[in-house]
C-alpha cells in the first residue's frame, strides 16, 4: 500500500479504519513529513453526485471548526475518481472499542467524556454545523484521555429552514439517532444531544436502550418506546447523572437542553453521589437513595428505646464499645480471642484443599489422569475426532466462521486452547471456517487505474490482474472488470481488470484525393482511418475545375499511421489575366449552433477597408457553400453564424491563394 500516493504528497501506509461511507488510512504527508489521516470514499458512492456534495460539505464544514476536542481537517481533493480528505491522525482508540472491551464504565469517566464532547458540539452550533452522526464509533479518546470528535461525514450547514434531506431519506445511526431524524423531520442541535445522551446511557450500562431486528425496527422504537432508566440495569448511577440521560433523549425536542452549553452547565454541577440533588426527578421516576435509606437503619440501630443506668435515659452520645444497647458494658474483647483463633484454623482446613482443588481443575493441574489437548487448527472434523478419541476427549462443533487463513471445513480455533491439561472425558469446541470472508466487489469502471486499484483495495481486494486492450476510450481508463461491481465475492478472488491503450495505431495508405469533391475526398480519407483537416486552402486553377481538390498535403500511395491529418487545396478555376481576381471561400455550416442561423463575412485588403457583406439566413443542414469574395493585395476574410467568428482566412486577391 506504501505506493499508493494521492496528490503527489500524501503515501498512504496502512487502513485504519472503515466506515459507512468511507475507509480511513494512515499517510505520511511528504510535504511536512508527518503521519495523518487521509479519509477516501467507498467507491460505490463515487458516481453519486448526492453523497460526493455531502462528503464537500464534510471537509468545508469540519475545516472550519478549530476546538481541543474536534478533529483538525487538513486538506480535500480528487484525484482520478477518488474524493478524499486529510485529517488529524489522533493515537488512541475510538469509544466504541473501549465501550466493548471495558463497559459499564465508571460515572466518572462517563461525565469527563461526555462533558468534552458536549465542549466540541458547543462550539459547532455555535458556527451554525449540525453534526448529526454523533455516536460512539466517531469519538476517539486520544492516549491523554483526551475525547475528539470526528468524521462530519453527514453534518450540515446550518440555517433557519434546515429541514432534514428533501429525498425523505434518513441519514444518521440508527442506535443512536433522534426520533425527528428517524421520521425525516426538523434537525436541530438538540438532535445532536439526543444522540450524546444514547452514547451516555451506553457508556454507563454497556448497551444501546433500543435494539431490533432491522434499522426499521429500532428507529420506532426511538419515536414510540419509552428509554428505561439507565440505573435499572446498573444499580448505582447517581440521580443526577441520570436525570441528564433522560432529559436529554426526551422524545421530544422541546424538553431536551436548549443547547450544548446548558446541557454541559448541568453536567458540571450534577452531584457523582448516588444521594444526588434532584428530588423532584426521584419522584416522579421512583429511584430510590440507597444511601438515604442506609443512614435511616444507622438512626434506628443507635436510637435508644430503653432506659438504662442510674441516670434514667442514655445520654445523647455514648462512647464507642463502653456500652451495649441496654446499657450495660460489653465483655472484654479477649475473652473472644481464643473463639476466633479456632475459626480461622477451622476455615483454613477446609478451604486451603478446596481452593487447590478447585485451581487443578481449572489450570488444568498434575493430578493424576490429567491429558494434554492436542492441536487441532488447520485440521478437519475427521482428523480432530480421530485426535481427541485417542485422548478420551470428544468433539463439539462450535461456529461456522469466515476466515481468510484457513480452507472451508478446517479448524479455526478451539476451546481450550491446544497445551491445557484437562480431565479425561471432558470436550473440546472447535469453531470451523466457511471459507474466505465475501464482500461485495466495487464497480471500478471508467476509473483510472490507479484509482481503480485503490479503490478495490479499500474493500480487501488485492488479488488484481490488469491487461491492456485497445479501444476509444483515453489511455490508462478501466474498460471491463471481471467479477463485475456488485458481485459477491471472497476477498481473494481475483479481479481482472482491462485498461484502455487507446485507439489502435495501425499503417495505412493515403488515397488519391486530387478531382474528388471535399465529401467525396472525406469519405475516402474514412475508409482508411484518416482524418480532414478542415482548414482547407484555396487556389486557382486552369487544369482543375472550381470546387474540386487539386493538390493535397500527403501524396497519394504514402504508408502512414492511422489517425494522421491531410491538408487539401480547393481550386476556385481558371486565374483571370488581369489583376485582383473573385476568390471562391467554401463556407462549412457544422460549426453552427443553431438550424437556422445568421451568415456574415467580412472581407480587408490591401486599402484597409473591412466590408461587412450581409447575407440571409442559412439552413445548417444544407451542409456548405461557396461564398465568392473580390479585393486586391493580400487581405483577411472572416466568417461569422450569428456574430460568433467560425473561421479567418488570409487570401493573397491577386493570386486567388487562400489560406
Amino acid at each position: 500500500m506504501s505506493s499508493r500516493i494521492l496528490a503527489g504528497r500524501y503515501e498512504l501506509v496502512e487502513k485504519i479504519g472503515d466506515g459507512g461511507m468511507a475507509v480511513v488510512y494512515k499517510a505520511r504527508c511528504r510535504l511536512l513529513n508527518r503521519h495523518v489521516a487521509v479519509k477516501i470514499l467507498k467507491p460505490e458512492f463515487t458516481r453519486d453526485a448526492k453523497f460526493i456534495e455531502n462528503f464537500r460539505k464534510e471537509s468545508q464544514a469540519a475545516a472550519s471548526l478549530t476546538h481541543p476536542n474536534i478533529v483538525n481537517v487538513y486538506d480535500v481533493g480528487r484525484e482520478g475518481g477518488i474524493n478524499y480528505i486529510v485529517m488529524e491522525l489522533i493515537e488512541g482508540q475510538p469509544l466504541s472499542e473501549i465501550i466493548r472491551e471495558r463497559a459499564p464504565l465508571s460515572v466518572d469517566e462517563t461525565v469527563t467524556i461526555t462533558k468534552q464532547i458536549a465542549s466540541a458540539l458547543s462550539f459547532a452550533h455555535k458556527n451554525h454545523i449540525i453534526h448529526r452522526d454523533v455516536k460512539p464509533h466517531n469519538i476517539m479518546i486520544t492516549e491523554d484521555g483526551i475525547a475528539k470528535i470526528t468524521d462530519f461525514g453527514i453534518a450540515k450547514a446550518m440555517n433557519a429552514e434546515t429541514i432534514d434531506d428533501q429525498t425523505g431519506s434518513i441519514m444518521g445511526s440508527v442506535h443512536y439517532f433522534s426520533p425527528e431524524q428517524a421520521r425525516g423531520g426538523y434537525v436541530d442541535e438538540k438532535s445532536d444531544l439526543y444522540s450524546l445522551g444514547i452514547v451516555m446511557y451506553e457508556m454507563m450500562t454497556g448497551e444501546v436502550p433500543f435494539d431490533g431486528e432491522n434499522p426499521v425496527a429500532v428507529a420506532m422504537k426511538h419515536i414510540n418506546e419509552p428509554i428505561e432508566p439507565p440505573s435499572k440495569l446498573v444499580p448505582g448511577i447517581p440521580p443526577d447523572v441520570e436525570a441528564i440521560v433522560m432529559k436529554a433523549t426526551d422524545k421530544y425536542q422541546v424538553n431536551r437542553y436548549k443547547s450544548a452549553d446548558e446541557m454541559l452547565d448541568a453536567l458540571n454541577f450534577a452531584s457523582l453521589s448516588p444521594i444526588g440533588v434532584y428530588a423532584d426527578y426521584q419522584k416522579s421516576t421512583g429511584a430510590k437513595n440507597l444511601d438515604a435509606t442506609q443512614m435511616i437503619n444507622m438512626v434506628n440501630q443507635s436510637s435508644p428505646n430503653t432506659t438504662a443506668g442510674r441516670g434514667g435515659a442514655m445520654p445523647p452520645t455514648v462512647p464507642p464499645g463502653r456500652y451495649n444497647s441496654n446499657g450495660k458494658k460489653p465483655k472484654p474483647k479477649s475473652q473472644y480471642r481464643g473463639l476466633k483463633i479456632i475459626a480461622i484454623i477451622l476455615a483454613l482446613l477446609v478451604t486451603i484443599p478446596a481452593s487447590y482443588y478447585i485451581y487443578n481443575i481449572i489450570k488444568g493441574g498434575d493430578q493424576a489422569g490429567s491429558v494434554t489437548v492436542p492441536e487441532l487448527k488447520g485440521k478437519t472434523i475427521a482428523e480432530a475426532k480421530e485426535e481427541l478419541e485417542a485422548v478420551d476427549l470428544k468433539l463439539v462443533i462450535g461456529d461456522t466462521v469466515e476466515d481468510s487463513e484457513y480452507p472451508a471445513g478446517q479448524i479455526v480455533s478451539q476451546d481450550p486452547e491446544a497445551g491445557n491439561k484437562v480431565r479425561p472425558g471432558g470436550s473440546v469446541t472447535a469453531n470451523i471456517s466457511g471459507g474466505q470472508p465475501k464482500g461485495t466487489v466495487p464497480n471500478v469502471v471508467t476509473l483510472t487505474l490507479e484509482a481503480a486499484k485503490l479503490n478495490l483495495e479499500t474493500q480487501n481486494y488485492t488479488n488484481i490482474k490488469v491487461v491492456e486492450e485497445f479501444s476509444d476510450e483515453e489511455k490508462g481508463i478501466v474498460i471491463k472488470q471481471n467479477p463485475e461491481g456488485g458481485t459477491q465475492a471472497e476477498v481473494d478472488t481475483e479481479i481482472k481488470l482491462t485498461v484502455s491503450k487507446g485507439a489502435e495505431i495501425v499503417s495505412t495508405i493515403v488515397p488519391r484525393l486530387t478531382g474528388h469533391t471535399v465529401a467525396k475526398a472525406e469519405k475516402e480519407l474514412e475508409k482508411q482511418k484518416l482524418l480532414l483537416n478542415k482548414k482547407y486552402k484555396y487556389k486557382p486553377s486552369n487544369e482543375v475545375q472550381a470546387d474540386r481538390i487539386m493538390d493535397q498535403s500527403i501524396p497519394p500511395g504514402t504508408s502512414v499511421d492511422s489517425g494522421t491529418e491531410v491538408t487539401i487545396t480547393i481550386s476556385t478555376g481558371p486565374a483571370d489575366s488581369g489583376a485582383n481576381p473573385d476568390v471562391a471561400i467554401r463556407i462549412d455550416y457544422s460549426p453552427a449552433k443553431n438550424e437556422v442561423f445568421y451568415l456574415t463575412v467580412t472581407v480587408s485588403d490591401e486599402s484597409g477597408l473591412t466590408m461587412p457583406i450581409n447575407n440571409a439566413q442559412r439552413l445548417k443542414s444544407a451542409g456548405s457553400e461557396n461564398f465568392v469574395v473580390t479585393g486586391s493585395g493580400p487581405g483577411v476574410v472572416q466568417i461569422f453564424f450569428d456574430n460568433i467568428l467560425i473561421r479567418e482566412y488570409k487570401v493573397n486577391f491577386n493570386t486567388g491563394e487562400v489560406h
